[in-house]
This record gives structure tokens, sequence and C-alpha cells, in this order.
């Protein structure tokens, strides 16, 4: 049996503190514009710990391992006091993170002593099962995961693909486990589908569909919305292109996100309790869009989840763990019909097989379940509230209305350089916009750009 006391989790993403700041800190890196702060990061660790003592028993930890000071005291207290270091990784094997500080923590981890134990890492690219994504990542970035490696008996990793990149970069010792998030429930577990409801539906970052004008929608790193509607207006002024209102380079999923502001339909949620018994208490029968680990949390909780996001890390987490997986889905598709047809049979068959081979390698890693004595304490999160100030409601209604006032300029402006002759066409773009709201902006702009001929 495992003694928490004994375990130190890091890099564990959870939101511990109720200071802004910290709060935000804690859900990921943010250095260099990289886009991290995110909820769903310290999901990870959550449900690992309830996998480990069915509670999410409090152990020693550090939130956000890019940007803790790791002293060399710090090292020597954890050799002294524990005797697994659990490393909860996310995709940190990516070309746009090469600018993250990792031979800081290569650093640190060379002076642990304790057995390290690294779990949920995975590699990410977005376009496709890019197998030469291995070469293109720095010699900070090499370092860092053979070190990883030098230092565990196995790392786990998250699926096939990431396997492979390792394997290119000469790593070995990797099993394919998956993420710890999806078991969360321990041995068994089986999800079940529902009535079909379009209003019990939850979607989730940029999936937005015109059959389901009323569902709740989930935030993880929408920074802007979870300042204003969460913290107060907290977030201190930042170039970070979550933080703001809108987004030039994704119109539509502005539009839609402020329309949800405005309805009272943007959910967050810091406390992962809460988030689980908003899941539990509203009879949803769908949780659908581009948020891998919302779609986990949603199976945990009973509700079926189909997960959208193209990018390689969701794909082999999915394919491994048999979660439904669609990237094909969009604004346009007839999503009750998708539910009619979802068959949930192959994931709730593969569970059991796939518990087994999680809990083998805690098992090779020295880490053992074990039931948490009752008095045993657990980790609190910070519970926000939303707020619902009528200064909030016209903040909102002031960027939508920029937003719209911005597009009609740019639409005033190409109509008047395009002269008479496009004014039809014109018009053929404001329907085409008004059809097909899934259309970036760069598409539709190119669309525009064809119907008249490419005057500017």
């Amino acid at each position: 049996m495992t003694d928490a006391s004994r375990m130190f989790l890091f890099n564990s993403a959870l939101p511990e503190s109720p200071g802004v700041q910290e709060f935000l800190k804690s859900m990921g890196p943010s250095q260099g514009g990289i886009r991290g702060q995110n909820i769903g990061n310290g999901y990870i660790s959550y449900a690992f710990l309830k996998a480990m003592f069915g509670r999410p028993l409090k152990v020693g930890h550090i939130a956000n391992a890019l940007e803790h000071e790791l002293t060399d005291a710090l090292a020597e207290e954890i050799n002294a006091t524990y005797s697994h270091f659990v490393f909860m990784m996310k995709d940190d094997i990516r070309e746009d993170f090469r600018a993250l500080p990792t031979d800081r923590v290569s650093g640190f981890l060379e002076k642990i002593e304790i057995p390290i134990v690294p779990m949920s890492l995975c590699a990410n690219a977005f376009n496709g099962y890019d197998l030469g994504l291995a070469e293109r990542l720095s010699p900070a970035q090499k370092r860092y995961l053979s070190l990883i490696s030098e230092k565990s008996r196995f790392v786990g990793v998250r699926g096939e693909f990431s396997a492979e990149i390792l394997n290119r970069l000469g790593i070995k010792n990797v099993k394919v486990i998956g993420c710890p998030s999806y078991f969360e429930n321990g041995p068994s577990r089986s999800v079940h589908k529902k009535c079909w409801d379009p209003d019990k539906v939850i979607t989730t970052a940029t999936f937005f569909n015109a059959g389901l004008p009323r569902t709740s929608h989930l935030l993880q790193d929408e920074l802007y919305f979870i300042d204003l509607l969460y913290l107060g207006k907290a977030l201190p002024p930042t170039s970070n292109v979550t933080a703001q209102p809108f987004n030039l380079d994704e119109i539509p999923t502005s539009f839609q996100l402020l329309a949800r502001a405005m309805a009272g339909r943007l959910e967050f949620f810091s406390d992962y309790n809460r988030w689980e018994a908003f899941f539990k208490s509203s009879d949803h029968c769908l949780t659908i869009g581009t948020r891998l680990h919302s779609g986990i949390f949603s199976i945990n909780c009973g509700v079926p989840a189909l997960v959208t996001n193209p990018d390689a890390r969701a794909r082999e987490t999915c394919e491994y763990l048999r979660i439904p997986y669609d990237p094909s889905l969009h604004s346009r598709s007839d999503i009750g019909r998708v539910y009619e047809e979802l068959d949930l049979s192959e994931m709730n068959n593969a569970y059991s097989a796939l518990y087994e081979t999680f809990v083998d390698f805690l098992d090779m890693a020295g880490l053992t379940p074990a039931t948490a004595p009752d008095d045993a304490p657990c980790f609190e999160f910070p519970q926000l509230e939303k707020i619902t100030d009528r200064s909030v409601a016209a903040e909102l209604h002031e960027a939508y209305t920029e937003l719209v006032e911005h597009l009609d300029r740019e639409v005033v402006v190409r109509r008047e350089h395009g002269g008479r002759a496009a004014q039809r066409l014109v018009d053929q773009f404001q329907s085409l916009r008004r059809r097909y709201p899934g259309l970036t902006r760069r598409e539709y702009l190119q669309y525009f750009d064809r119907l008249t001929g490419g005057v500017k």
C-alpha cells in the first residue's frame, strides 16, 4: 500500500491557492505567450489521486514546475522526505514548446535521487501523426526527455504515437497507459446513453452547433471570460490572446462565446467537486467538443462524450482509450442523429483491461492503490462564483458590438474598393457568412477575395 505522505506530486496543476495570480499559475505555463493556463490540466492529478486513494488526498506537490523556483533546498527536502516523485506530464513533446525553460526543470530533475514516475506524457502535432516531430525538437527538449527516461523505470505515455516519437529519440522504456484521468473511478465503470435532449448537451472550447443553441458551454482556458465572469477582472494586462474579448483569427468562436456569455450559458469550475456535481445534477445527455479532459470528466460522471479535437494528442488518447472521437463534426452537423448512432459498447468493454494495464504500470513503479483513512486531509479548491453584476453584461455587449462593427467596416472597405460590379458578390459573401458560421475569418476572407478578384 502506498503511503500518501511519502508521495510527491510534481507539476500537479492543482488550483489550491485562492490568490488570483497563484490560481492562474497553477493551471499551467504562461511564458512566451504559450497558451497553457487550463483548468483541465489539474484534473489529471485530481483523478490520479482519486484512483490511488479514493479521494483527492493531500500530498506534497508543486503546481507549476515551469514557474516554480526549484531550489537546491527543495530537491534535498524531496529526497529526504519522499519515496516517489510522481511527475504529472501533459503534451510536453511539442515543437512550439521550444521556448519553455525545460533546461531549468532538467537541472532540478538531475538532483532528484528518489524514483521518478512520469505519466500522462504525450506528443502533440497539428498535422496528423507527424513522426518528423522527433527530429524538430530542440536539444534542450531532447535532453529533458532523455533525462526523464534515465531516472525512471518506465515512462507512461498516452498513446502509440507518443511511444513512437520517444522510440525515434532512442527512449525505449515506454509504456502506453492512456491518461490517468480516465481511471478516476477505479476498476469498474460503465457509461450508458440517456434520452436525447438538445438542451441537455454540454459543448466545449471551439465547438458550437446550429442545432444546439441553448447548451451550456464549458470554459477551461478562455481567460477573458474566466476573468470577467469569475475573477472580477483581477487579471493583469496581458497580450495572451485568450485574455482578449475576441480573436480576429477565430471570429466564429468569438461570436459564439460572447453570445453564450450574454445568455448566461458559460460555465467554469475551479473546484472539481462542483464540476462533478454540475454534470450529475442537470441530467445532461452528452458532452461534445474539442476539450479532451472535459470529455473524460464527463465520461467519469456517467455522461457520454464525443471529442472533436483533430490534434495528435486528442486522437491518440481517444484511440487508445476507445473514447468516441470524430473530428469531422462541425457547426452544421446533425448531432441528434450522431447521438442516436453513438455506440458506447467498445468503450465500456475495453475499460477493464485498460484499467489493469494502468494499475500494472503503477505496480512496476512501486505505487499501489490504497483506501485513505477517513480523517486524512484532502485538497480543497477555490470556489469561484459567477459574477452577475450589470457591468459584466455591459462589457460583454460592448465587446460583441465592437466585433460586429469591425467586420462591418471590413466589408464596407472591400465593397468600396471592389466597385459597383462587386456588389452582387459582396451580397453572396454576406449570405455565405450567415449560412456557414463555422468558417474561420481567414477562410471566409479568402473566399471574399476570390469573389472580388483579389481586390484588397
